[in-house]
């Protein structure tokens, strides 16, 4: 089991870039903890999670995945849930996470008992039993997004990349969504996800990563980084912090 990941002064530029898209990037992360990366588009934070997909290699600094038992490096399986992608809507619910299990399964073998067990369980943990013969196609946004999430953890990732996982979903789904997000930590993963809204990140994350131009704002535990000079500085507006029912709340500013 995945005990860490360390990111040590990660840089990275684009081919067709005269810029960095990453500069000087270290993160230190436990499999206790939800790293929410925020920032503006085009701050890098998507070019943070491929390069901890190994997508891209950096051009300078590395990424070790460091076991619980001596702290060496280990193999790793990295779950990856993009902001966009092609969706199979003639696939039904139960065969779309069954998909999942195709890195255990290869590709010229069978699921077996223990594979349908497996993503059967991720359908009853993520409460979406009633959709499992439903096409996705005719599926709601909402509905369609916590199937992804399934089929993301039918693969039994040590690590959860996400990004924008909460994108365009109504209050209701944002909430469950973010809850589903919120219990995965008790599953010993490591869970990086990337946001535009600061408040996802005080709602669930331990540790907050502020990103601007591909540099490092701030980071640390959430109730430390999340203070309006860092979160203006990221945004480039004004922002307010106001407490609601003994929770903060981040609201643009005038």
């Amino acid at each position: 089991m995945i005990k860490k990941l360390e990111i040590c002064d990660l840089s990275y530029r684009y081919a067709e870039e005269d810029h960095s898209a990453l500069q000087d990037i270290t993160l230190n992360v436990t499999n206790d903890n939800i790293v929410a990366i925020l920032g503006n588009n085009g701050s890098g934070k998507t070019t943070l999670l491929l390069l901890v997909l190994k997508k891209y290699i950096p051009q300078r600094g590395a990424i070790h995945f460091l076991n619980e038992k001596d702290g060496t490096e280990n193999e790793i399986r990295i779950g990856y849930l993009p902001q966009i992608e092609k969706t199979p809507y003639g696939f039904t619910v139960s065969e779309y996470v069954m998909m999942g299990r195709y890195p255990h399964v290869g590709w010229l073998n069978m699921p077996d008992e223990r594979d349908r067990e497996i993503s059967h369980s991720v359908i009853h943990e993520l409460q979406i039993e009633k959709l499992e013969k439903k096409h996705l196609g005719d599926l709601s946004g909402g509905e369609l997004q916590k199937v992804r999430i399934a089929r993301l953890l039918a693969q039994e990732p040590d690590i959860l990349l996400m990004d924008e996982p909460a994108n365009h979903l109504d209050l209701k789904n944002r909430r469950e969504l973010l809850e589903i997000i919120r219990n995965l930590k008790d599953e010993n993963k490591i869970i990086l996800f990337t946001t535009h809204d600061p408040n996802d990140a005080v709602e669930i994350a331990n540790q907050v990563l502020l990103m601007k131009d591909g540099c490092v704002v701030a980071y640390g535990q959430t109730h430390t980084v999340m203070r309006q000079d860092n979160l203006q500085k990221t945004f480039d507006i004004p922002i307010k912090l106001q407490k609601i029912n003994k929770k903060t709340v981040i609201i643009p500013g005038e």
